[in-house]
């Protein structure tokens, strides 16, 4: 069985309200999207050629979509 590699990366944009704290996920090495769970919706991230003072790649806010009821 293989290990998944995993880095953490910086979530940016997006809901001026979404805590700090949800701003930093673990994705698998080389992921080029996130989709976050927040406040009755999905935020979706996409990873962009940026990174952080301490070299965490960025990913950043390109919508929301809605949970279907």
């Amino acid at each position: 069985m293989t290990e998944t590699l995993m880095e953490e990366c910086r979530l940016e944009g997006g809901p001026v309200h979404m805590p700090d704290r949800l701003r930093t996920a673990l994705v698998p090495v080389g992921d080029l999207k996130v989709k976050l769970s927040f406040s009755n919706g999905w935020e979706h991230f996409e990873r962009v050629a940026e990174f952080t003072e301490t070299g965490v790649p960025i990913f950043r806010w390109t919508m929301c979509t809605k949970v279907a009821e």
